[in-house]
């Protein structure tokens, strides 16, 4: 028996557009710059590098934020407003203040590890409230939580050199700006585990969007999977963040405009996400060296830029609702 809402699947002329345009954005990005005719150094060793970070990036935050949306089923839920980013973003941010020297695969494990202690803080904050870890409930934790990471921060910046506090606010602002593929490499195995385990979760997501009695009367293990998928969205967050820096709203902005386009299936909803992630990411990254070219806008503020407007509008429409299949 078909769920409802989860008839509606996208054409084929729906992929070859997406794919195209992302196709069409990624060579766009790798001819943008302040060198008319660049040598072969600079598209191999920056570019090049630059648009696989971006692409990377945009599919973890995409997938990420799809993901939240189905297991705690409110339009507002990203690795932002559930604390999930602000873990990451204090464990990484906290090498940068402190002046280690860490590799890239550092920064990328502190992340990670700090999304991950950020997901055990909103669990805990949860279960020890009346509401118990419930959707919302969890929602609320993680607004908490965010905000104690981001206090936090500013405390080890108000305490740091001058130095420090500038390397820091750049950080906190987005950065895809790489020189060789150091940082693309050590972000790929995070993406790919990542979202592997969601695209072998996406029945389960069909059923949880739906309510967590009715997936626990289909034999789903509601407790179970869902901190399985939040750990999957933590990896995928986490590492992003401790790569590239906080970049917002590609979590919020994405899965909205694939439901729209594609249905709430997340059989399709999922890989929908991720290729629309990667074309949102490096769009905004063209728009970013284009605007004030040859300098550049971080991605960070680009994003906030596109996600501020799409926030406000989600939050006059009623943001609060369930984003299951077929509501």
């Amino acid at each position: 028996m078909t769920e409802p809402g989860l008839s509606r699947k996208p054409g084929a002329l729906f992929w070859i557009v997406l794919v195209l345009l992302t196709v069409g954005a990624g060579l766009l990005s790798v001819v943008t710059g302040p060198m008319n005719d660049p040598p072969e150094w600079v598209l191999l060793k920056l570019r090049l590098p630059r648009l696989a970070l971006a692409l990377l990036s945009g599919a973890s935050l995409s997938v990420a934020g799809c993901v939240l949306q189905s297991i705690l089923r409110n339009d507002l839920a990203t690795p932002y407003t559930l604390g999930i980013s602000a873990g990451a973003g204090l464990a990484a941010g906290s090498i940068i203040v402190a002046g280690a020297a860490v590799p890239v695969l550092g920064m990328v494990a502190a992340g990670t590890g700090g999304a991950l202690l950020a997901v055990f803080a909103v669990f805990f904050l949860a279960s020890i409230s009346r509401g118990g870890d419930t959707g919302a409930t969890l929602l609320l934790a993680g607004v908490t939580i965010n905000l104690i990471g981001a206090s936090i921060l500013l405390l080890l910046e108000y305490f740091s050199d001058a130095d420090r506090i500038l390397e820091i606010v750049r950080w906190m602002m987005g950065d895809l700006a790489v020189v060789g593929w150091s940082k693309p490499l050590f972000l790929l195995p995070a993406t790919l585990v990542g979202i592997l385990l969601v695209l072998c979760r996406t029945g389960v997501l069909n059923q949880v969007a739906q309510g967590d009695e009715m997936a626990a009367s289909r034999g789903v293990s509601v407790r179970r999977e869902r901190n399985l998928l939040l750990a999957a969205s933590a990896l995928l967050a986490g590492a992003t963040v401790g790569v590239a820096g906080p970049v917002g709203f590609v979590g919020l902005i994405v899965p909205h405009v694939m439901r729209k386009l594609c249905g709430a299936d997340y059989r399709t909803l999922v890989p929908a996400s991720a290729v629309g992630g990667m074309l949102l990411v490096v769009s905004a990254d063209i728009l970013s060296r284009m605007v004030i070219s040859p300098a550049e806008i971080p991605i960070g503020i680009t994003m906030a830029l596109l996600g501020g407007p799409f926030f406000l509008a989600l939050l006059i429409r009623g943001a609060d609702r369930k984003v299951g299949p077929g509501l």
